[in-house]
């Protein structure tokens, strides 16, 4: 769906990192135009910490920071989906995240099902969402959400936080 829109093509670039069970990119940062979606891996685990400390790690290497010799990239929108509770202990990438990203990084932590842990995800971000889709065909209202929500971001070409209110 975002392919079919020309400004998305032009300032939408994707990535995919998944934490089930071993955390890895799965896609590294890529325009969309060349983005091809990778299969996820079910796994046992929730290994939150270890997630968001690869998660720093990939925006450190990847993103372009303003300079006064260039234009950076734009403030990232980062989607955060779970459905566990950690089953590591998070405390330490907890605190870099406030510390070093919360103030550039527009997140959006997605709790999929009852197992999720929302109080782990209220300490990333206020702007956390509890998916609890039961059918194939709320899963894809829900991703077609996702897709207007990032088609919009890359409009906005701003700093304001994602808007939440239409999910």
């Amino acid at each position: 769906s975002l392919r079919t829109d020309p400004h998305a093509l032009e300032t939408v670039h994707l990535s995919v990192l998944a934490f089930a069970g071993k955390t890895r990119t799965l896609a590294p940062l890529t325009e969309l135009a060349l983005f091809y979606p990778p299969r996820l891996p079910i796994g046992a685990g929730t290994c939150l910490g270890v997630a968001l400390e690869h998660l720093m790690d990939e925006l450190n290497r990847t993103l372009i920071k303003t300079t006064p010799q260039q234009k950076g990239d734009w403030r990232p929108v980062v989607y955060l989906m779970t459905d566990g509770k950690p089953t590591d202990d998070p405390a330490s990438a907890l605190a870099r995240w406030r510390r070093e990203f919360a103030g550039r990084v527009t997140l959006v932590a997605i709790a999929i099902g009852k197992h999720a842990s929302l109080a782990t995800l209220e300490q990333l971000t206020q702007s956390v969402l509890q998916l609890d889709a039961s059918t194939d065909e709320e899963f894809c209202r829900f991703v077609d959400w996702v897709t207007q929500s990032v088609v919009a971001q890359s409009r906005s070409l701003s700093t304001e936080a994602v808007s939440l209110s239409k999910l």
